[in-house]
């Protein structure tokens, strides 16, 4: 967004688990209610513990946050902070190896919703991630043990795979091919 500066008082910091009602905060109020993608409590709750969650924090509020280490499996930052270069924090206080992105608008999503999907390849392409390939959507699910578990689910692949060539010991354009066929 035109005109917004940098904000200089944003501390970018791995997630505690005090964390965790502000950050489901801003998924429902930002993310999920976008139909842009879901982050269940559990998760959530999970990959803090795991020292997989990273926030953004502003006077106190939680304003970003990046779920995932190797993988970004989400990004979210406020709608009245964005433009402000908080997601481009997120992902390089520790670049992951791979971004899953949801590039097309499914589900059961309201007009409003779908008016409003941006596609975030750009984003990830302006960060130097390349695109690998093309895959379903990922549920989480957990059960006894504390054990997260992910199965494929949906019928249209509108999941963007992207991954850091920085950090990939093959050719780009190879993978596409073969994940296209």
């Amino acid at each position: 967004m035109e005109g917004k500066a940098k904000q200089t008082s944003i501390e970018i910091r791995k997630a505690i688990i005090a964390d965790f009602d502000k950050v489901i905060a801003l998924i429902d109020g930002e993310f999920t209610k976008e139909g842009f993608g879901f982050v269940n409590g559990a998760q959530v709750k999970t990959e803090i513990h795991r020292r997989n969650v990273w926030v953004a924090i502003d006077s106190g509020e939680v304003i970003g946050c990046r779920i995932g280490s190797n993988t970004l499996w989400n990004l979210i930052v406020s709608k009245a902070r964005r433009g402000e270069g908080i997601g481009r924090q997120l992902v390089e206080i520790a670049p992951p190896q791979t971004v899953r992105v949801k590039a097309i608008p499914v589900g059961h999503l309201s007009k409003a919703q779908l008016e409003a999907f941006e596609s975030p390849e750009a984003f990830y392409q302006a960060l130097g991630y390349r695109l690998w390939g093309r895959a379903f959507p990922r549920n989480f699910w957990q059960r006894a043990g504390n054990k997260a578990q992910f199965h494929a689910k949906g019928n249209l692949q509108h999941i963007l795979i992207y991954h850091n060539p920085n950090d990939m010991l093959f050719g780009t354009e190879e993978m596409i091919d073969k994940q296209t066929d």
